[in-house]
């Protein structure tokens, strides 16, 4: 039997060039994603607890069982639109513009009284408009000599059209990473967690993820039963933190603000509880 209908089956995922995230994310993984597939053990349930954009999800082959989490409502209510409504959210932007002028009134506008096709549409559009792709507090990007990020008509549908299908198998939670953590582990569970970076907590939002939520994430992950890839900056702080885990390096480029010749920018550290053969 195929791994599709054998709920047994245990994968070890391959890298795939072709897949593509909706957007672009702070501190997203694109550029790491071929990295960390290629360290993932064989598995049935592959659980990515910190789900951003989902570019690891979206650039492996699938596993038996998928599921992709966040604390983020607004991002799980769009993950869960393109799953199940994306002709809905297609009509959302017909008449669509870009504008800073559109953008300050999506961003004003408050979605409790949305449906959830149009909160989708709201936060899809901020997403894809702002710079740096940064959801709390975003500024409307605009530049001379680069085209919008955001893709309208027949570019967005085929956009939709691939989000949706690679989310038909996967399952979706809006969870704290505390709670879904235990909820899934199993001796054939992997995790992927890509926290906010150390130092970073307050870039994703107020009350999302404190520096306490380091210690307690740490202590998680010494007794869990599956395996687990978690992806950091690589700092001293967070070396100490993780100590007695297995660290792996990669230097990748990065940058949202001025420091982008800082010492640490773009130093990646692989935290893993199992060792990878070289």
């Amino acid at each position: 039997m195929s791994p599709k209908t054998n709920p047994n089956t245990l994968t070890k995922p391959t890298y795939n060039a072709s897949g593509r995230s909706f957007s672009g994310w702070l501190g997203g993984k694109s550029q790491l994603a071929r990295t960390i597939i290629d360290m993932m053990p064989e598995h049935k349930h592959y659980c990515e607890v910190f789900g951003g954009a989902g570019w690891v999800l979206f650039k492996k082959s699938t596993s038996t069982l998928e599921t992709i989490n966040d604390v983020n409502g607004d991002l799980i209510n769009l993950y869960r639109v393109f799953k199940y409504h994306p002709e809905a959210l297609e009509k959302e932007f017909e008449t669509q513009l870009i504008s800073r002028e559109e953008f300050e009134r999506l961003k004003a506008e408050k979605n409790t009284s949305l449906t959830d096709i149009q909160r989708a549409a709201r936060f899809y559009y901020l997403l894809r408009t702002c710079f740096g792709a940064k959801v709390s507090e975003p500024n409307f990007f605009s530049h001379v000599e680069r085209q919008p990020h955001l893709k309208l008509g027949d570019d967005l549908k085929t956009v939709l059209s691939a989000i949706h299908q690679r989310l038909q198998r996967v399952n979706i939670e809006n969870r704290n990473y505390d709670v879904l953590i235990q909820k899934m582990d199993r001796e054939d569970t992997l995790f992927y967690l890509d926290p906010p970076y150390y130092n970073c907590e307050k870039y994703y939002g107020k009350d999302i993820f404190s520096r306490d939520d380091f210690i307690k994430l740490r202590e998680l992950l010494k007794n869990i039963k599956g395996k687990f890839i978690l992806s950091l900056n690589d700092i001293p702080e967070v070396r100490e933190l993780f100590d007695g885990f297995y660290f792996h390096t990669k230097q990748i480029r990065w940058s949202l603000n001025s420091k982008a010749h800082d010492e640490n920018n773009g130093k990646e550290l692989i935290i893993t509880n199992y060792q990878i053969p070289d």
